[in-house]
């Protein structure tokens, strides 16, 4: 019986040693490739940065003088690209001052008009009737005399010349827009 525990336990301790030498074998078979792997990434690594680029080879002569010039010229169109697009911005700003212009002549035509409805009742009032002249109190003429001097201020006078539908209506953001 001790023969056959023996011959077992020897079988058990062979099958034990061919595991562990396969995985052994493995493991470096493992450990060469991936070391010739990181060798050879490294070699290509270090000639591409050695070696200067060479051009592939052309088959037919190249004249390099048209080469030259086709370059200038493209470095000369893209060059007159950007003139143009300063060119553009600068008409937009000259029309939106233009603009702004008009504008500014507009509140002053509407502010002008404003005074003048002010000053017509004020005409009408001082034409003489057709009968007898009246007399007039130094009162009344004290009053209307301050209505002419107190001018209100612009803003209000721009907000009531805006909307008093002389068609002449700017909105706010068409101002900022501007």
């Amino acid at each position: 019986m001790n023969f056959i525990f023996g011959v077992i336990l020897l079988a058990m301790f062979i099958l034990a040693l061919r595991v562990i030498w396969a995985t052994a074998l493995q493991l470096l078979s493992a450990l060469k490739h991936v070391s010739q792997t990181f060798h050879r990434y490294r070699a290509q690594r270090l000639a591409r940065n050695r070696l200067p680029v060479i051009m592939s080879s052309i088959r037919h002569e190249v004249d390099w003088l048209a080469m030259s010039d086709s370059v200038r010229q493209e470095i000369h169109s893209r060059n007159a690209g950007s003139n143009r697009q300063v060119d553009r911005l600068d008409v937009e700003l000259q029309v939106k001052t233009k603009t702004m212009e008009l504008i500014k002549a507009d509140i002053q035509i509407a502010k002008l008009q404003l005074e003048l409805e002010k000053v017509r009742p004020m005409a009408a009032l001082g034409e003489p009737k057709a009968g007898k002249p009246t007399k007039r109190s130094k009162k009344a003429s004290t009053v209307m005399d301050d209505d002419l001097s107190k001018s209100s201020h612009p803003v209000r006078q721009l907000r009531t010349a805006l909307k008093s539908g002389n068609g002449l209506v700017i909105q706010a953001d068409e101002l900022a827009r501007h």
